[in-house]
């Protein structure tokens, strides 16, 4: 993978920190990163990385929805 698209893919997961800080609003920023790191983390080895960012949003939000605030922020 060329550094521009390792770029473009960083860009995104920024994204997808924005847009779960913002659909999560009572889970802590850390949390969030913490989560949204460990799960990126998972995918270091795929081959096809276009939808990466993807799957980890899915991931994350599935994570954040199924479990309540006080569990997450502990």
């Amino acid at each position: 993978m060329s550094r521009v698209d390792r770029a473009e893919e960083q860009r995104q997961i920024a994204h997808v920190v924005d847009r779960l800080t913002e659909a999560f609003p009572y889970v802590p920023d850390h949390v969030i990163t913490e989560t949204v790191d460990a799960v990126h983390r998972r995918f270091e080895q795929a081959r096809i990385r276009e939808f990466v960012p993807l799957f980890v949003e899915r991931s994350c939000r599935a994570q954040f929805t199924k479990q309540p605030a006080v569990e997450i922020s502990a």
